[in-house]
């Protein structure tokens, strides 16, 4: 069976004091006689030399969209954080006063890494509040002593990856970042040693300014004590505070039950009061400028991928905040004294302004509020707790190493695995582009071209021109609904290119296994006996190579990428009951296929299939848990167990999107549902309120009014994409 690919022809503030001991460092940062600019990524010779120069989508020719050597490249850098990961979960450290398992020791440093990020991010590269206009410039490349530690690219990695919050996040407060442009691959990956996957010794210019802007040293901090504090300023006098990362009471910032009395007021806060505080900041804001300034999630659309009308971004801001002309800003301190210093709080004063006069007790928070407030019930500018996602992200990384693509030298020989990546990714899009209003979900192959295509986000806006959407990425998706999405794409792919979408082991529906005689090419190779038939069999018919091949080798990187499948788990015995009816469905294809088989009915295809399901584990069956009771034990703030797979059923408090916590957050069964859009979401609002006044408060006229009222709140929905 050959697997090779046919042949193309191509046509503000100081920043914060901060120690740490020196035996704490990671191995591979030593050695001040570095160059001033880091190595050059060196990709394997030939690698991109099979790729076609472009692809026909809907009678559109379509350039190829990210390369190869892009995706050898990004498997460095996810080689590299992998070794992190593990160098700081091992580490023997020799000051560790307060005990921690692996696990709950990497969750501490993640803390620390989004932090340093964020000092990164704010002191280097900048705000943008220069009064230039960030949005509207080229893409700048990183200066050489710009180029942050690997934990910091680690994070920054993870947060672009979330493409639709990431661009929000820096049009409203991070155009510095925008001004950066797409993650600079090449640049980043060249920082890291391909041998050995750990960084380049920097040069002494590039840890000195690092160090000197961010207050932060340049090694990732592997351990921390108690002795080690940060910077942290109360919600309510601004004050700084200096508080330890972990403490024995497990109050600390890392620690999930942080809880802090300010050294100036004495007023008593908690990560929710931080959050409660940067909503407050925003409500002031749109205040001050309300064409300037908006709440979270009302400048991109959630489907479409595209920054809306400004004025739809504020008359939903001002809805929300129930806001009107000749408002005076009023301090965020004094706002939260008024409404309360909780997320409750603030979800009860914007139910008013969402609901209208349908506002009561029995009617649950609706969806599009949920969504705004949702990036509000953690601290810092970001809109995603970016510690559990780096935790959910590296499922994805674990998996392209069990498949050894973050191998030294994997690539060195073989330029056509990574090329049926690229290939299967951009037919992956074609299908984006004939299924409107479908849920897609990739292969692990495909989705690693994916994960590629989403880090170069100045050419991946641009898929909006091309398929209408700019896909993003939510890796919070309830189990069956991911487990159905798969099916209905496998189809889709099998009815328009003739082959099988994976060849993993995992078997696909009835309808695409070609078991009713035959007909995806040849002679059965199996008797009914299960006997070979040599004499008669004949070669291996594969009409489409460059999508997929029947190599034993290869068979696993078309597993579906299943890493953000989720369990809700409140309550547990619902999906207990999902998992059973998907076990039941893939027995009973199972044993229609096995019959085919026998009988000398199935394809070439179905009986690869056949064999491979025998060993094989399904998807879909063991996810993730999301909504359980401190997943990392005592320590860290993330919401999901990732790393562990393990949880605990019934109403326990957990995470930030989890009702089951006392809040009414943004669940995973919403996840579920289509998101829309600023829009959609005013729509909601102008059905609640069913007031002509509401012309004046959307900005637009009488007669626009009128149509989102007919329109109800489920119009202008397009496409829903799980990634």
């Amino acid at each position: 069976m050959d697997s090779a690919l046919p042949s193309y022809t191509a046509t503000t503030a100081e920043a914060p004091t901060y120690s740490a001991d020196a035996s704490d460092a990671l191995p591979g940062y030593d050695g001040a006689a570095a160059s001033a600019q880091p190595s050059a990524f060196v990709p394997a010779a030939r690698i991109d030399d099979k790729v076609p120069n472009h692809f026909k989508f809907n009678d559109q020719y379509v350039k190829v969209q990210v390369m190869p050597s892009e995706l050898q490249a990004h498997l460095v850098l996810l080689g590299a954080f992998h070794r992190l990961r593990e160098e700081v979960r091992t580490i023997k450290a020799v000051k560790a006063d307060i005990p921690m398992e692996p696990d709950e020791r990497y969750a501490v440093f993640l803390q620390r890494a989004v932090y340093r990020f964020e000092q990164w991010v704010v002191r280097m590269i900048g705000t943008g509040d220069d009064g230039e206009d960030e949005a509207s410039g080229q893409s700048r490349r990183l200066a050489a002593n710009e180029v942050p530690p690997l934990d910091v690219i680690m994070v920054w990695h993870t947060y672009m990856l979330n493409p639709r919050t990431y661009y929000e996040d820096c049009l409203r407060k991070l155009p510095g970042l925008l001004k950066v442009g797409s993650f600079p691959l090449l640049q980043l990956a060249g920082s890291v040693d391909q041998d050995t996957l750990l960084p380049h010794p920097p040069s002494e210019s590039r840890v000195a300014a690092f160090s000197s802007l961010t207050g932060q040293p340049f090694d990732p901090p592997a351990n921390t004590t108690s002795e080690e504090t940060v910077a942290v300023f109360c919600p309510s006098c601004s004050q700084a505070n200096s508080i330890p990362w972990i403490t024995y009471k497990g109050d600390g910032y890392a620690q999930r039950g942080f809880a802090c009395a300010c050294a100036h007021c004495q007023f008593e806060f908690t990560r929710e009061t931080l959050g409660v505080r940067k909503f407050f900041e925003d409500m002031e804001n749109c205040m001050r400028d309300s064409d300037k300034y908006y709440l979270a999630n009302t400048v991109v659309d959630y489907q479409g991928g595209t920054p809306v009308d400004p004025i739809l971004s504020k008359g939903l801001s001002w809805n929300v905040l129930s806001l009107r002309e000749g408002l005076d800003p009023i301090r965020p301190e004094v706002l939260a004294t008024k409404i309360g210093w909780t997320m409750k709080a603030v979800e009860e004063y914007c139910r008013k302004g969402v609901l209208g006069k349908r506002n009561r007790p029995a009617i649950d928070t609706p969806r599009q509020l949920n969504v705004i407030l949702a990036p509000y019930r953690h601290p810092g500018p970001f809109s995603i707790d970016l510690a559990s996602a780096v935790i959910r992200q590296m499922g994805f990384v674990e998996k392209m190493v069990g498949l050894g693509f973050t191998e030294p030298g994997r690539w060195e020989d073989d330029n056509d695995t990574l090329t049926r990546c690229v290939v299967r990714y951009h037919h992956f899009l074609e299908i984006m582009t004939v299924s409107p209003g479908s849920y897609v979900v990739p292969t692990l192959d495909i989705d690693l071209a994916w994960h590629t295509h989403q880090l170069l986000c100045d050419s991946y806006r641009k898929l909006h021109d091309i398929i209408g959407i700019v896909p993003d990425h939510d890796d919070k998706v309830n189990q069956g609904a991911l487990s159905d999405a798969y099916d209905k794409t496998a189809e889709a792919w099998k009815a328009r290119f003739g082959v099988p979408y994976s060849v993993c082991g995992c078997l696909p529906t009835l309808k695409t296994m070609d078991i009713s005689g035959g007909s995806g090419g040849g002679l059965s190779l199996f008797s009914k006996k299960g006997k070979s038939k040599a004499a008669l069999e004949k070669p291996f018919e594969n009409a489409r190579p460059d999508l997929i091949s029947p190599s034993d080798g290869v068979a696993d990187q078309t597993h579906p990428s299943d890493h953000y499948a989720v369990a809700i788990m409140n309550p547990a015995e619902a999906n207990k009951a999902q998992a059973q009816v998907r076990r039941q469905e893939l027995a009973k294809r199972a044993k229609e296929l096995e019959k085919s088989v026998e009988k000398g009915k199935a394809s070439q295809w179905s009986e690869i299939m056949q064999k491979r399901a025998t060993d094989h584990t399904p998807s879909f069956l063991c996810p993730v848990h999301y909504g359980v009771s401190e997943p990392f034990g005592k320590f860290g703030q993330g919401d999901c167990t990732a790393l562990s797979g393990g949880g605990l059923a019934g109403n326990f408090g957990a995470g930030e999107c989890c009702k089951a916590n006392g809040l009414n957050g943004l669940c995973v069964a919403q996840y579920d549902q289509g998101r829309g859009g600023p829009l959609d979401s005013l729509r909601f609002i102008a059905l609640m309120h069913d007031d002509m006044e509401m012309s004046q408060a959307l900005g637009v006229s009488k007669a626009a009014v009128m149509g989102v009222i007919g329109a109800g709140p489920g119009a202008g929905r397009k496409n829903n994409v799980f990634m």
